[in-house]
């Protein structure tokens, strides 16, 4: 009868652990489904088949980099040219208050009446 129930424990353990290794194993994939569904919705975001859509048209791309190019350039001269009209604002505003100062006030009419002079005369050679 000892045999019997030792029999018995041993099979108890094995089940047991057959269970543990089933529900890990259920656990390990209800993980792996979720990343699986993650990095789908990762590749949906990032428009991957848009992607390799445009690598198979060649035209299409360099199209659309073209496109791209225009606006980008056409973006950098437009905020360039805020920050310099900006930057041109506010330095001549600093300027005018600089040429009351008496040694920078002296310097700065001297590069005015030198611009003057060559405003006059014109560009030399001509």
């Amino acid at each position: 009868m000892s045999n019997d129930k030792l029999k018995m424990t041993n099979e108890e353990k094995i089940l047991s652990e057959e269970k543990q290794i089933l529900k890990e194993e259920r656990d390990l994939l209800e993980s792996l489904n979720s990343r699986v569904g993650k990095l789908a919705t990762a590749i949906e975001r990032a428009r991957i088949d848009e992607y390799t859509s445009m690598l198979t048209r060649p035209w299409r791309f360099f199209f659309f980099n073209f496109i791209v190019g225009i606006f980008r350039g056409l973006g950098m001269a437009i905020g360039f040219t805020v920050i310099a009209a900006a930057a041109i604002y506010i330095l001549s505003k600093l300027l005018l208050r600089m040429v009351d100062m008496p040694i920078i006030g002296m310097y700065l009419a001297e590069l005015v009446k030198f611009v003057n002079q060559y405003l006059n005369q014109g560009v030399p050679g001509q």
